[in-house]
């Protein structure tokens, strides 16, 4: 490390040139970064429901699904002003690009089926045409009335409120198809009506809104973590120098990420934030002990080797953890946490070469401080005079500290119980957003806004016109609709009930399938002749081998679908026992909900015990003793039980979000307990007084620790300032588990060390 310090100070001038050409490779490459939320990046590919959703949206769409509610604010909807607002919207959504017309549901764009004398039947549009006169108002309002088809599926129970469902294709962007839509329905709002729009392109439309607001959050972040860097050195040379580093470390981890071509999304715009201050952080740990050398070695440069001596092995060793805790997230099952733990992973180790090079470098170039400047560095009486109550406490009350440390960490296993899991993204918004004001309403006022599809799979052509099959799909549709949280449901069966009660005199106890193959086919034959060949391409394939049974519901909270999809499953094993028909529950954003709810709980353990094997192992190997890993990993505990207690006491839940903060306080938490047991050994090689080098280590590397740990923990916290529910969650939490983990390294790791005296911190 002398070696490489020594030669870094004589070819300064070559580092710094080499690290800034780097840079500027690395800032070319940002011009071809792009915000982009993917539809499927958010989803474990290989989970059942996911693979049972990816397979209908193949056959017949479903990932763009959006839902918007026309709700009457005087009177109802049968009025011709409101009938034609429902129509023009109608007509609107099916001119847009990319919209699959088979799987667009409305008054407007649906099919009566009227009973005639003779036992004729005619199958006719409801609303080709906005109604013209009151007549033709009051004949749509009898035949919605009449088919149970629209009744509560397109039209509200109470006639106030009408439903236009519309289904889109890959081929067009959500920001593109949201501001289409906003289009159509923009003329349409007016004091007689309220519009509200749903569905999953228009969450994840508002979704890259947000997200783009880390482009003024982030100044801000960089504000607040220069004004820490003036309290920790009140001189501009070391505020700004942390700063540039880290900026420059953020630009090499983005830069990879646009070289890569992989999109920014919802996580991956939040880690610029933590490689700045984790970045800036290390900065101060290295900038911390050069100006403790300058006033022991006098000369710039050989102050600047011997901090890279004393911190250069640290730095490498908290680098490696810190990077390889991050990079356990690649193996979390969801694409776009794995793009978040490599960005970070990548970025960690561009801080690292860039405070190994240009750091001590640039430092080399610049004219050592002043005096002053070095007497203002040390100038923290309030931090000085709390470290050293501290070490009061540490040294003298060792066994008290680690009793209350044994107390917090019981009453958050106790929180811990209580931690519920859920991924519903509508609650990534507030209240107060508009899409949560339009959620709320239409789950009110109609069906509902979460989806959920059945497919069922035979290995025959026109398999389903079986009546067992049929027969078999329809009960299962009709035990879903039973739920009082489902609003809607729509399946084949539905138009074959219908065809064959309009066939016997509108007679409901008609609406039945009827027990006769032929007839169910001539009955679907019928039906296709009436409205053409792609008229139930929504729900049925060209030879009748597949099928979907679709639904909307007022709910998608994690244990009312974990608990739907238990028993859709129990009831279809035993209703199409021995059919030659396979069913795939569930797809939908009930399903792939609670695919995201099972891969949270399973990969979340999964990625605890990973990165806290990693840390030892890496610990442990670096310390020469397994003590010393154990001794890395308590704090560690001690933070994610308290964040993971927090989160159960006071109600929040557990989802893909929040499960990336333990892998990022664990890591970050990590070089915090690196940082203070290399000082307290090289205190304890210095003094022989274990009390002696641990009130030191305080003193030192406790000032680096709580300054970056500041650092992280209120450079996070400009997240709240978005108004992003979502944000709001991780800044805080990422603050409190970082805070916490700084407090407990700074009260576990000395009070262990003086109750054991292990044998590591004397090697």
């Amino acid at each position: 490390m002398e070696s490489y310090s020594r030669f870094v100070v004589r070819h300064r001038v070559t580092v710094v040139i080499c690290t800034l050409l780097l840079t500027a490779f690395f800032l070319l490459q940002l011009f071809a970064l792009r915000l982009e939320i993917r539809r499927r990046a958010n989803l474990p590919d290989d989970h059942p429901h996911v693979v049972v959703q990816n397979r209908m949206s193949d056959l017949f769409g479903g990932e763009g699904v959006v839902i918007i509610g026309v709700i009457a604010l005087q009177g109802d909807i049968y009025s011709e002003e409101m009938l034609g607002k429902i129509h023009r919207i109608t007509r609107g959504i099916l001119d847009l690009p990319k919209v699959i017309e088979t799987s667009v549901f409305s008054i407007a764009h649906a099919d009566a089926i009227v009973s005639e004398a003779g036992g004729m039947v005619d199958i006719h549009p409801l609303m080709e045409e906005a109604p013209d006169g009151a007549e033709d108002v009051e004949r749509i309002r009898r035949e919605v009335r009449a088919d149970r088809f629209f009744r509560g599926n397109l039209v509200s129970e109470d006639e106030t409120a009408a439903v236009i469902v519309a289904d889109f294709d890959h081929g067009i962007g959500d920001e593109e198809l949201a501001a289409r839509i906003e289009a159509v329905v923009g003329s349409e709002r007016d004091d007689s009506v309220r519009i509200a729009l749903a569905g999953s392109p228009i969450l994840r439309a508002s979704l890259a809104r947000y997200t783009a607001m880390i482009a003024y959050l982030f100044p801000l972040a960089v504000v607040v973590i220069g004004l820490i860097h003036w309290e920790a050195f009140r001189t501009l040379q070391a505020m700004f120098l942390p700063l540039v580093t880290a900026l420059m470390s953020v630009v090499w981890a983005l830069g990879m990420m646009a070289w890569w071509r992989l999109p920014m999304d919802t996580w991956s715009a939040m880690t610029p934030v933590l490689i700045l201050a984790v970045a800036a952080g290390h900065a101060v740990q290295i900038l911390k002990r050069y100006y403790e050398e300058l006033r022991g070695a006098g000369d710039n440069d050989e102050a600047i080797v011997r901090a890279l001596v004393a911190v250069g092995p640290v730095m490498l060793t908290a680098g490696a953890v810190a990077s390889a805790g991050f990079a356990s997230l690649a193996t979390f099952g969801i694409l776009s946490v794995r793009v978040f733990g490599m960005l970070l992973a990548c970025g960690i180790l561009s801080a690292l070469v860039i405070e190994m090079t240009f750091i001590p470098a640039c430092r080399s170039l610049l004219p050592a401080p002043r005096e002053r400047e070095v007497s203002r560095e040390r100038e923290s009486a309030n931090l000085d005079r709390i470290l050293e109550r501290l070490a009061d406490l540490v040294t003298q009350r060792p066994r008290t500290m680690l009793v209350a440390s044994l107390i917090v960490f019981a009453v958050s296993l106790l929180g811990v119980r209580s931690l519920q899991v859920d991924n519903s993204i509508r609650y990534w918004f507030a209240e107060s957003t508009q899409v949560r004001r339009d959620d709320a309403i239409l789950n009110e006022k109609l069906a509902g806004t979460a989806t959920l599809r059945i497919l069922i799979e035979g290995s025959e052509p026109n398999v389903l016109q079986d009546p067992k099959v049929m027969q078999a799909i329809d009960a299962l549709a009709a035990f879903l609709a039973a739920d009082p949280h489902i609003g809607g449901v729509t399946a084949l069966p539905s138009h074959v009930k219908r065809i064959h009660q309009a066939l016997n005199g509108g007679d409901p106890g008609y609406h039945f399938v009827p027990d006769d193959g032929p007839t169910i086919g001539e009955y679907l034959f019928l039906y296709s002749m009436a409205v053409g060949p792609n008229g139930l391409l929504a729900f049925v394939d060209a030879d009748y081998s597949r099928t979907m049974i679709r639904a909307l519901s007022k709910t998608d909270a994690a244990s009312f679908s974990r608990d739907l999809i238990r028993r859709l499953r129990v009831f279809a094993d035993e209703r199409f026992a021995g059919l030659p028909v396979e069913v795939g529950i569930a797809g939908g954003t009930l399903g792939v909900q609670t695919a995201l709810n099972d891969v949270v709980v399973e990969e979340k353990v999964s990625n605890m015990l990973q990165v806290g094997a990693i840390i030892f192992a890496l610990c442990a190997l670096l310390l020469r003793s397994l003590v010393g890993g154990l001794f890395v990993l308590t704090p560690l505990w001690v933070a994610v039980a308290f964040n993971l207690g927090l989160m159960g006491w006071l109600r929040i839940w557990l989802d893909m979000a929040t499960a990336t903060i333990t892998a990022m306080g664990v890591s970050i938490g990590a070089d915090f307990a690196i940082y203070l047991i290399f000082r307290i050994r090289e205190e304890l090689a210095r003094s022989g007084d274990l009390r002696v080098a641990i009130r030191a280590s305080l003193r030192t590397s406790g000032k680096a620790i709580f300054f970056v740990s500041s650092a992280v923990a209120l450079g996070y916290l400009v997240l709240p300032l978005s108004g992003f529910s979502i944000w709001i969650r991780l800044g805080v939490l990422t603050s409190v588990i970082v805070a916490v983990s700084a407090i407990a390294t700074l009260v576990l790791i000395p009070a262990l060390a003086l109750l054991t005296r292990p044998a590591f911190l004397s090697r």
